[in-house]
């Protein structure tokens, strides 16, 4: 009777294919702020413990009796958290601590080798997972996240994002050749309509070489409605007036198209090369200067060298090229890093990252950022860092 007991406990587990896995990442940093046409920060200069992304998460794969097909999933929990307001810089940044349940990629879905895999639930957009989950992510995405230049107010990959009502799809690869899409559901439309957000990809690698398009289009979204986003539902903010008012993140008429081009080239004697060019178009957006159509350009440089299999040196360059057609508001972000990996799992980070707005006093206002939040540089603001970090991984 007992062994019948936990031979009913024991099977499921020795039958369930779960991995359970994890990154704690963290730097010490200092941060100095420079005056912001003609006014000076309250704090110019602060000294703080940054989370980069840690997290822990469980995943599984479950073969079907019908042979070539699986169901996989997984659940994925950040273990930092940012305050709910921002500091006198306007920064705010994680802290180790926190995080919501399942709050990065969670999903579940279908794989099989000749026909690719098939997601649903909160999983990064098109848009994003092509440089942080290919090929290209050795010199597009291998930083820590106050060295990182993209998403929300960065300087590149501006609509890089995760939405957590995300349909996502991966075909195989065909002689170096991969296609990527997804689709952001919007599953709560107003009066405006439904408001969802499409992504497709192609990627190519042959050899050292990578290189990827990507193109994403946002209905009834301007551009300050769609970076950064966390989810394709225009559900509303309803504030305190009376009468209150509720408004949704989405604008009738409006739309935002991106269009990111990137390559790479890896040597075989130590050097990594990259190169990416963006382009964003957006309509009807209440922060431009009028409610017209703007486009810009974004543009990236990036580099590695490994003097062995140890010892990493980076370098990059990005510059988001007059956001909103304005001559003056520029954002470039730049810095150099050294990696040394003290085991399979471990590497130490040291990093200097500089971030420059070009902004004027008057007009157009936008506050570029670094992906961690640790930075912020207003109109007309020059912000640096330098950090000294380790990233673990489990």
């Amino acid at each position: 009777m007992v062994a019948a007991l936990a031979a009913a406990f024991v099977t499921p587990l020795a039958l369930a294919d779960v991995t359970i896995y994890g990154s704690i990442r963290a730097d010490v940093e200092y941060d100095h702020f420079g005056d912001y046409n003609g006014t000076s920060p309250t704090n110019a200069s602060t000294t703080r413990i940054v989370d980069s992304s840690s997290r822990i998460g469980f995943k599984g794969v479950d073969k079907w009796d019908n042979a070539g097909w699986a169901t996989i999933w997984q659940l994925e929990t950040g273990i930092g958290a940012a305050p709910a307001n921002a500091d006198t810089n306007g920064t705010k940044p994680k802290s180790l601590g926190g995080g919501s349940w399942a709050g990065r990629n969670s999903f579940i879905g279908f794989t099989g080798a000749d026909f690719g895999t098939f997601r649903a639930g909160n999983y990064d957009n098109t848009y994003k997972n092509t440089f942080t989950a290919s090929k290209l992510s050795g010199l597009f995405d291998d930083f820590l996240d106050s060295t990182d230049f993209k998403g929300k107010n960065g300087t590149w990959g501006q609509l890089q994002t995760r939405l957590n009502d995300n349909l996502a799809y991966e075909s195989p690869v065909w002689g170096g050749f991969q296609v990527r899409a997804n689709v952001g559901l919007d599953g709560s439309p107003t009066s405006t309509g439904a408001s969802p957000i499409y992504g497709i990809a192609g990627l190519y690698n042959f050899g050292g070489f990578n290189a990827a398009a990507v193109y994403q289009y946002a209905k009834n979204r301007s551009f300050s409605q769609i970076s950064g986003i966390s989810t394709g539902d225009t559900t509303g903010t309803t504030n305190t007036a009376t009468p209150p008012v509720t408004t949704y993140n989405v604008t009738d008429g409006a739309k935002t198209d991106g269009f990111e081009l990137a390559a790479s080239y890896n040597f075989d004697f130590g050097l990594g090369l990259g190169l990416g060019w963006e382009r964003v178009s957006t309509e009807h957006d209440s922060k431009a200067p009028t409610l017209g159509t703007y486009n810009w350009n974004n543009y990236l440089v990036t580099g590695n060298y490994w003097f062995n299999p140890k010892f990493e040196l980076q370098a990059l360059y990005s510059r988001s090229n007059k956001v909103y057609e304005v001559d003056d508001l520029t954002g470039q972000q730049y810095s150099l890093s050294s990696v040394y990996y003290l085991s399979k799992q471990t590497r130490w980070y040291t990093s200097a990252v500089g971030l420059k707005n070009s902004g004027a006093k008057t007009g157009t206002q936008f506050a570029f950022q670094n992906n961690s939040g640790s930075l912020v540089a207003k109109n007309g603001q020059t912000t640096f860092t330098v950090l000294t970090g380790f990233r673990s991984d489990f």
